[in-house]
């Protein structure tokens, strides 16, 4: 990766043009960053049968109290480096300067830095659609677009059953873009907006919901083979939502993912620049060590079929 042109210029202003803003990125908002002392580990899981038992007896005067057993297992993690680089020859540096671009290392470090976060928002996304969440199709299999979707008793129907699992703080509703649109344009959900489909604030949705954040995963990449024409597609599915409740440090907190960060290998992100003085070259690096997990199906559920 270097930085280069085709084009003639005359520069008036010393400034440059991005033709795409910035990007949203919800990958670690989804999986928070969870740091780890080693690259590979395990970590022990309680699992549901042993919790809420009623196991406590009678006991008599003299007698031995009852006892139960506390079993245990265990999930692993295996963090991986992703990286990628940018070479900043020094002619190219001078006559990006001279072409209007003032920073030209700062341009591709920013370049380089969302490319690793692609790769990020993109495992995350695979990672949620293949997660063994509890999936329940739409009510009466009436896709988002139709005017008898009815979203609402599907997400409370959610929040009851995560309910039902002991998770009741920091449940989030995590949809596509485009499927929140059209889910605030259905009859169902602009029926609750002041009765008479009149925008009103934002937690009257989180209150009719149940739930105490709305996440929207907007996120978009450039799917097109290296020198064709840019193509914006869609990283999250937009037939698909999920309920869940998200949070970060430490596993007692709760939630259903994180992304573990191994800090001695590049962590959550890392950039770096070194002399190439045989090429006679900047090069920009950037890295991260990570391994995006989910640590409880139990925590989020799969709403399918929007």
């Amino acid at each position: 990766m270097s930085l280069s042109t085709s084009a003639s210029f005359n520069p008036i202003l010393s400034e440059a043009l991005n033709k795409i803003g910035e990007n949203k990125f919800v990958g670690t908002q989804l999986l928070p960053i969870r740091n780890a002392p080693t690259k590979n580990g395990d970590y022990p899981v309680f699992d549901d049968d042993q919790f809420d038992l009623n196991a406590s007896q009678v006991r008599s005067s003299g007698s031995a109290f009852a006892r139960r057993d506390f079993d245990y297992s265990k999930q692993s993690y295996a963090c991986q480096q992703y990286a990628l680089e940018g070479v900043l020859p020094d002619e190219d540096a001078s006559l990006a300067s001279d072409n209007g671009i003032s920073d030209a290392a700062g341009s591709i470090a920013q370049k380089l830095q969302r490319d690793i976060m692609v790769g990020h928002e993109l495992r995350v996304a695979a990672l949620m659609t293949s997660a063994g969440f509890n999936g329940t199709p739409v009510t009466g299999a009436k896709e988002m677009s139709d005017a008898d979707a009815k979203p609402i008793i599907d997400i409370q129907n959610a929040v009851e059953r995560l309910n039902a699992n002991g998770f009741y703080d920091n449940l989030s509703l995590m949809m596509e873009l485009s499927l929140f649109n059209e889910m605030l344009n259905t009859p169902d959900v602009r029926g609750i907006f002041n009765g008479n489909g009149q925008y009103t604030n934002r937690q009257v949705l989180r209150d009719a919901f149940g739930v105490s954040n709305i996440i929207i995963l907007p996120t978009r990449y450039n799917s097109a083979a290296k020198g064709a024409a840019a193509s914006r597609s869609k990283i999250w599915e937009d037939d698909e939502y999920f309920v869940g409740q998200v949070a970060g440090g430490d596993f007692s907190n709760g939630g259903f993912g994180r992304t573990i960060a191994y800090s001695a290998d590049g962590g959550a992100f890392t950039a770096e620049t070194y002399r190439d003085e045989p090429i006679k070259s900047d090069v920009l690096r950037v890295y991260n060590s990570v391994d995006e997990v989910i640590i409880n199906t139990n925590a989020c559920e799969k709403i399918t079929g929007a």
